[in-house]
């Protein structure tokens, strides 16, 4: 549990009818992270992450950390500076050029401060190699700084010089081995940019100075974006805006041109690196062979500043619920007031050590600059944009004492709900507790095991009445109702309740659609989590209004 006046946060405080003219500031997330003391501009292109920032950055790579590793992927760290010699030979020396960032040494030899590790990551597999064939697939990965010498560096962090990246390399034996580590990688980055609840999409591009054989784009819609896409109004078909769009080449529909920011990107690359450089395996009495590789990029620091441009507003933060730099801020009551006086400060702390127990060890931040209003302390609580507000107003002097709940809307809070001290702690703890749940199946009924720390998304699909888990075992990912009367599914199949007995399974997504119709009378089950460890889910009958 922290303080709020511990923080190191150079907030940059703006007189309310002061006239701006730097023209430097493009973008909100820009804006807002360098006024609310998340970054601090060193020189152009280049930024100091402060502490809250960083806090984002931890927890994001986390969420990433979590993910790889759950379809095997292995962490490593490769060099910054790469030999130059190597980009010579893939001629990505020549493709790129300017925009790479190049260093000598005292010997002369030359080296280039790495956008992205493809050659750094064939000559290491070349310099172990030949590799059996019984090694692959390979999937390895890093998060570490990259570099790139851009040429208008703006936006913040969204196009700076130095950045945090993902990168991810799969070797492979054959195409069909890479397209199916393609295809793990994909549904692992889609859990991760559910779990964040943003907007993104995977496009179809061109793999330009890559090279390779298949290309995908992550796109998250913002006003701010760069990239356009061609989003058709009904159906999930999604397309860069490279040619006039108007109609959906899927099911006919009107097409609505949007902007984008690019947060990741996927590629095929097959044997461009690895037949430059000489990264081979071996397979039964054959000659070595040049290794089938892929990749994988997500701009961590991108996807920070993204996520504000895609949810913040033009005044104030907003984050992902699982990446925000404090999940809960409580403020208490002002120095002198009569709540101060009945509870005091030592009241506030001890609350502040319960809800940390409930889930949020760690995330609990207490605003103690007493000497300010609660009004003015809910102002700048406001711009941070914290998930979830506790106050201690003057309800607190009420036989029981309750307290104000806050939590985040797109645009200022929710009304409060006054509550007393062990319902505020109920709630908070079922809020908390949205992660990603590992469940049993047995006879369609459900018991908590554990958590990983996810945040299920909660995903609308017209027409799909009940509720339904998106699961996955070793044999892949599969769709299951519970509980829930048959109806018309994903994709406009029919399915139904389903029995399954002593499989354990992890569940990605909680949907939860059911159609509210006056004609429809009949009655769902309504299934509750239960937190506790080996307790049945709790259920309840409710009639569609």
């Amino acid at each position: 549990m922290r303080y709020l006046s511990q923080i190191f946060q150079p907030v940059i405080t703006i007189p309310r009818d002061a006239i701006i003219k730097n023209t430097e500031i493009t973008c909100k997330s820009q804006k807002l992270l360098l006024e609310c003391g998340l970054v601090r501009p060193t020189s152009a292109g280049f930024f100091t992450i402060l502490p809250l920032a960083r806090r984002v950055l931890n927890k994001l790579e986390t969420l990433v950390h979590h993910c790889m590793e759950e379809i095997g992927a292995q962490r490593m760290s490769l060099p910054s500076l790469t030999a130059a010699k190597l980009w010579e030979k893939t001629g990505r020396l020549q493709d790129i050029g300017v925009e790479l960032l190049k260093v000598e040494d005292r010997h002369g030899k030359k080296y280039v401060l790495s956008p992205t590790h493809e050659e750094a990551m064939a000559d290491l597999l070349a310099d172990i190699g030949p590799l059996s064939y019984k090694q692959l697939p390979l999937l390895l990965y890093q998060i570490s700084n990259k570099f790139r010498d851009e040429p208008r560096p703006k936006h913040g962090l969204l196009r700076s010089r130095e950045f945090s990246m993902l990168d991810a390399y799969g070797a492979h034996t054959t195409h069909a081995c890479a397209s199916e580590t393609y295809d793990r990688v994909t549904n692992t980055y889609r859990k991760l940019f559910d779990t964040l609840q943003l907007p993104i999409h995977r496009v179809a591009a061109p793999s330009g100075a890559m090279g390779g054989t298949l290309s995908h784009e992550w796109q998250l819609t913002a006003d701010t974006g760069e990239d356009i896409l061609d989003m058709c109004l009904k159906c999930d078909r999604v397309v860069r805006a490279e040619t006039v769009n108007d109609v959906c080449d899927k099911c006919a529909s009107e097409m609505k041109r949007v902007n984008s920011i690019e947060v990741g990107h996927t590629f095929v690359l097959g044997e461009r690196y690895s037949a430059a450089l000489g990264a081979h395996y071996t397979a039964r009495e054959t000659t070595p062979t040049p290794i089938y590789m892929s990749c994988y990029g997500i701009g961590i620091t991108r996807l920070l500043a993204a996520s504000v441009e895609a949810l913040g507003n033009d005044k104030a933060l907003r984050w992902p619920d699982a990446i925000a730099p404090y999940r809960l801020l409580i403020i208490g009551p002002k120095e002198g007031s009569k709540e101060w006086s009945i509870g005091g400060w030592e009241e506030v702390q001890r609350l502040g050590q319960e809800l940390e127990q409930v889930g949020l060890a760690g995330d609990v931040l207490l605003d103690d600059k007493h000497t300010h209003t609660i009004g003015r302390r809910m102002k700048a609580a406001d711009r941070m944009g914290y998930p979830i507000i506790v106050v201690c107003g003057r309800s607190t002097t009420e036989n029981p004492p309750k307290y104000e709940l806050y939590t985040s809307k797109a645009v200022g809070y929710t009304a409060p709900i006054l509550l007393t001290r062990t319902e505020l702690i109920t709630e908070v703890a079922r809020i908390a507790r949205n992660g990603n749940i590992d469940i049993q199946l047995a006879s369609k009924r459900l018991y908590v095991l554990g958590f990983h720390g996810f945040s299920p998304t909660i995903s609308y699909r017209t027409g799909f009445r009940g509720f339904y888990y998106q699961c996955r075992n070793k044999s892949g990912m599969s769709n299951y109702v519970v509980e829930a009367p048959a109806g018309p599914g994903p994709g406009g199949a029919r399915i139904s309740p389903v029995n399954i007995e002593n499989a354990s399974y992890s569940v990605l997504k909680r949907y939860n659609d059911i159609v509210k119709s006056k004609e429809d009378k009949r009655e769902y089950r309504i299934l509750e989590t239960v937190v506790d460890p080996v307790h049945e889910l709790a259920g309840s009958t409710g009639e569609i209004p």
